[in-house]
């Protein structure tokens, strides 16, 4: 064989080549358009069924990850790879694969038990394992929080099940715990009565169940004065900022002074 049709060989290859590479890359273009819409069409349907939009999401998510991967595998295909030889050689490589892929089966396994046991839903605020925040949306592998300063936490599903999840919002009320330190000189009952005529005059302090005004510690540089208030969960921290606010103001009005840590040198 001389070079001149070796060259031409090797040209048709490359043409035919360019051509599967073009169709690969449009095929999975094309998948990845249609997942997309696939998700966004199978969330717009489940969501007008009334079923929590959290399901809607995560359903969403697993269709667009099918579509993408059967993309995937018809890109391939048109690049003439076969299948069942890639397989084999990842399998080769098993026991490396297996570790990298176990977090990610264990994330999804997670989902669907979160969203079969529907522990929260959207829209609710939970604590677990030092995240906090608001419940966007839950996708195959991970759940997306939005947090008080509007950041957004995205943690594993495995975490979530594998933790203890504190949910603020299930019951609806939500208690604001609240403590003041006095001078000894105060009159602790006067400054408890100043902190339930502020309790009483906030319409969101609910009545039932109703408030705890006492005297909860004897410091060093005090007394502890604690304020306990029941109120709608969604008005937690609007009470909490004003009733700080509240609180000086009012004992500024009636002299009651607030300590602070110091220390007595007694010299001989």
């Amino acid at each position: 064989m001389d070079g001149r049709e070796l060259w031409g060989k090797f040209t048709a290859w490359l043409i035919g080549f360019g051509w599967n590479l073009l169709s690969a890359g449009l095929i999975f273009l094309c998948g990845w358009w249609l997942a997309g819409l696939a998700a966004k069409l199978t969330r717009r349907a489940i969501g007008k069924s009334r079923t929590d939009p959290l399901v809607a999401g995560f359903i969403g998510s697993l269709v667009r990850s099918l579509i993408l991967l059967m993309a995937g595998v018809s890109a391939l295909a048109k690049l003439q790879i076969n299948i069942t030889s890639l397989v084999a050689a990842l399998g080769a490589a098993g026991l490396t694969a297996s570790f990298a892929l176990q977090g990610s089966l264990g994330n999804f396994v997670s989902g669907v038990q979160i969203i079969f046991t529907k522990p929260f839903k959207k829209g609710d605020y939970l604590s677990f394992g030092g995240y906090e925040g608001t419940v966007k949306r839950i996708e195959i592998l991970y759940t997306v929080l939005a947090t008080f300063d509007n950041k957004e936490v995205i943690v594993p599903n495995s975490k979530i099940t594998g933790d203890v999840v504190v949910n603020f919002t299930t019951n609806g009320t939500r208690r604001l715990d609240l403590s003041y330190q006095v001078s000894y000189k105060t009159d602790l009952q006067k400054g408890k009565e100043v902190l339930a005529d502020l309790s009483e005059k906030d319409e969101r302090v609910l009545k039932d169940p109703a408030p705890v005004i006492a005297v909860g510690e004897l410091k060093d540089s005090g007394v502890t004065l604690v304020m306990k208030l029941w109120c709608r969960q969604e008005e937690y921290w609007n009470l909490y900022f004003a009733m700080q606010e509240a609180v000086k103001l009012a004992f500024d009005r009636e002299g009651i002074e607030i300590p602070y840590p110091q220390l007595d040198v007694h010299m001989r």
